[in-house]
């Protein structure tokens, strides 16, 4: 009787074994990008999956631009050339907005660590032309556009727009660069994007917001999605300070008396 009990004994510990699957993490399967943005990467597994097309969308004043320039800035020391794409804002507006976080953008771009280009939006297969020729020059792992909000003004309808940022992110994954399209977006109305299709074609979706408590406005941060991340689902503050640019407290939840 002793001996069954043993046997059975055994038969359990290993059936235990049997089944005790360990469960899988994201972050060490995929390789990530990261960010190096005070904050942030504690929120997606440390870091963006790389070569991913991530959408960073929000109101006016939320620093969608600071964002991308950070991103880039954080990217040169470590040793990954970025390429920022203006498709509004002039070179004169966008260097003197790195100056006041201390990004010297003319000593990158010296180094060839950086490449800022404002093209002529008319011609949009011109527009991957050119995104493909600086990222090859100076081996760039980042691009950074704002904002792809315009491309819409370029073409007849949604269909025709969604065509043309699929066309778009499938280049800058075949190039093998991780991405931020910056998006405008109307407070207010709940849109993760301008036209509700970027969103739809992104791999991931980072959204900034402003939000008023009495007679205070904040910032803060949330991330919507992100391909392959056990990614932080709360909205955490967000601040924006010269010589760091954007800090994000991901211990902490936004609107919440948060000082």
């Amino acid at each position: 009787m002793q001996k069954k009990k043993k046997a059975l004994t055994s038969k359990k510990s290993l059936l235990k074994k049997s089944i005790a699957v360990p469960k899988k993490s994201f972050s060490k399967e995929i390789e990530r990008t990261k960010t190096g943005i005070n904050g942030f990467d504690e929120l997606v597994e440390g870091g963006i999956p790389r070569g991913a097309f991530v959408l960073l969308s929000g109101g006016t004043g939320t620093g969608k631009s600071i964002f991308g320039m950070n991103f880039l800035a954080s990217g040169i020391d470590l040793n990954e050339p970025g390429v920022y794409i203006s498709l509004e804002e002039s070179y004169d507006e966008n260097r003197l907005q790195m100056q006041l976080f201390g990004w010297d953008i003319e000593e990158m771009q010296r180094q060839k660590k950086l490449i800022i280009a404002q093209p002529k939006m008319y011609d949009f297969d011109r527009l991957i032309e050119l995104l493909q020729d600086a990222v090859t020059s100076i081996g760039a792992k980042r691009v950074v556009i704002d904002s792809i909000s315009i491309l819409e003004l370029y073409f007849k309808d949604k269909f025709d727009t969604r065509h043309s940022i699929i066309n778009l992110s499938t280049a800058l994954k075949e190039i093998g660069v991780t991405t931020i399209a910056i998006t405008e977006i109307d407070e207010g109305t709940g849109r993760l994007s301008r036209d509700s299709v970027e969103e739809f074609v992104s791999d991931g979706v980072i959204v900034l917001h402003i939000e008023k408590k009495d007679n205070i406005m904040s910032r803060a941060i949330s991330v919507r999605k992100m391909r392959a991340t056990n990614h932080s689902m709360k909205i955490h503050p967000m601040k924006i300070e010269k010589k760091k640019g954007i800090v994000i407290y991901p211990f902490e939840e936004s609107f919440e008396d948060y000082k």
